[in-house]
């Protein structure tokens, strides 16, 4: 049986919760919470779920998630020769990073 926690406001956290995604989405959720500059998934699952709203976390780790994101898509780009054979898929990556950097505009814009 796993450890007992005690979160930020002195509760305990002994409750597991679980549900299935497909190993896309798995990637996915992976892709944006390391995006956002959360340091465990747990977090970024919480205010996702609890407050429909996930606030990006500026710190090193994003920056070097970014990076990561950002070579993978130039690598993916590089192979192209065509328009054509660009996979929709790409797009995914790009929006996620595109919301999170419009997020941090609209909170230095003080909305």
């Amino acid at each position: 049986m796993s450890e007992k926690n005690l979160d930020n406001k002195n509760r305990w956290r002994n409750v597991i919760v679980a549900f299935r995604v497909s190993p896309e989405e798995s990637d996915e959720i992976n892709k944006r919470y390391k995006l956002c500059g959360y340091r465990l998934k747990q977090d970024f699952l919480l205010d996702s779920a609890l407050y429909q709203k996930v606030e990006a976390k500026g710190n090193p780790l994003m920056l070097v998630q970014f990076r990561k994101n950002l070579q993978s898509i130039e690598m993916q780009l590089e192979r192209l020769t065509q328009i054509s054979e660009m996979d929709e898929e790409l797009f995914t990556p790009i929006r996620t990073m595109l919301e999170i950097l419009e997020g941090f505009e609209r909170s230095d814009d003080g909305e």
